[in-house]
């Protein structure tokens, strides 16, 4: 409901890139006049493109860690909590142990990850696409002295399109470093098909930076799931990847709160206005993972939404300023 007073309510869900850069631009721009309010489960932001970094042991779980509660600095309210429901007829969102009104909503709650929907991923795969799995795995790389490393994707999105690629390449460098590459096969799998043309387009160039690194490149190959006991990927048709160690990105789906409050549209997330992130709902917005947009989901295509969508609301809301559309640069 609007406050008497004339005060505006924008509540942001999710810490993440975008959810910290549209928090941050509108406390800046709004936050002495009107109530800016962060909502995430977690009391702290984790740079996620450093969980690569993680993996290979160059930096620590705290180093890519900064607590939220600095955003209060830029005037935000921060409040950790789960996200139980959102109802957009209402303008609410049910927290854990309070319910919030608002009157411009924006959700920026990215993809979870889903193993459970591969038979046998939970047991075999070690991935950075979380923080404590690039723990596991940053132990079994520094344990390994010789095998076959599998690098592989599943069908649908997930987090950071190029990830699989410099995942590749880092263990290539890391296993050379340690001077037992030689021993150490590194293949990798994805539902692509073989890429072909010049090598200035973006996937043929990073086919061939992979056959440089001498690692093995499996096109078309669709997990059905995996045998952890007897250390098999297991594909359509019966093709099957043998593996010592297994790093596969997991599955991603929108958060369960977005397809329990029917604002998921689809697997990739809620529909959106490509120039203004609106939804189908008054004054609710998405960005981010979360958002179906026709660009990767990662962490710069956030930010550029978040700062879009940031300086937008704030025109409404102050009437000073044009607003813009959105124009991303990103492949």
């Amino acid at each position: 409901m609007p406050a008497l007073n004339g005060r505006k309510q924008i509540v942001i869900l999710g810490g993440g890139c975008g959810g910290v850069v549209a928090a941050t631009n509108l406390g800046r721009k709004l936050g002495a006049d009107h109530d800016v309010i962060l909502v995430d489960r977690r009391p702290d932001h984790l740079f996620m493109p450093a969980f690569l970094f993680i993996m290979l042991g160059e930096r620590q779980p705290q180093d890519i860690s900064r607590s939220l509660s600095h955003l209060q600095k830029r005037n935000v309210r921060v409040v950790q909590s789960e996200i139980l429901g959102i109802d957009p007829t209402r303008q609410e969102v049910a927290l854990a142990k309070e319910k919030i009104n608002y009157d411009y909503l924006i959700v920026s709650l990215g993809l979870q990850t889903r193993p459970d929907l591969v038979p046998g991923f939970a047991e075999a795969s070690l991935h950075p696409w979380e923080m404590e799995s690039a723990v596991r795995l940053r132990d079994a790389l520094s344990a390994f002295r010789g095998g076959r490393i599998v690098v592989g994707v599943p069908l649908g999105t997930y987090r950071c399109p190029p990830a699989p690629y410099e995942t590749q390449w880092m263990l290539d460098n890391y296993f050379r470093q340690r001077g037992i590459r030689d021993r150490v096969e590194i293949e990798y799998f994805t539902r692509e098909p073989e890429p072909t043309g010049e090598l200035h387009d973006p996937v043929v160039w990073l086919d061939a930076e992979s056959k440089r690194r001498n690692i093995k490149q499996n096109y078309e190959f669709v997990v059905r799931s995996i045998d952890p006991e007897n250390k098999l990927v297991q594909g359509l048709y019966n093709y099957k990847i043998n593996y010592d160690l297994l790093v596969m990105v997991p599955p991603h789906r929108p958060a369960q709160v977005l397809l329990d409050s029917g604002l998921a549209d689809t697997e990739t997330g809620i529909r959106v206005d490509y120039d203004t992130l609106e939804t189908k709902w008054d004054n609710v917005y998405a960005i981010g993972d979360c958002a179906d947009m026709p660009a990767s989901k990662a962490g710069g295509v956030a930010h550029q939404e978040a700062d879009v969508l940031a300086h937008n609301l704030a025109v409404e809301i102050t009437g000073k300023g044009k607003p813009v559309d959105l124009w991303l640069h990103t492949i």
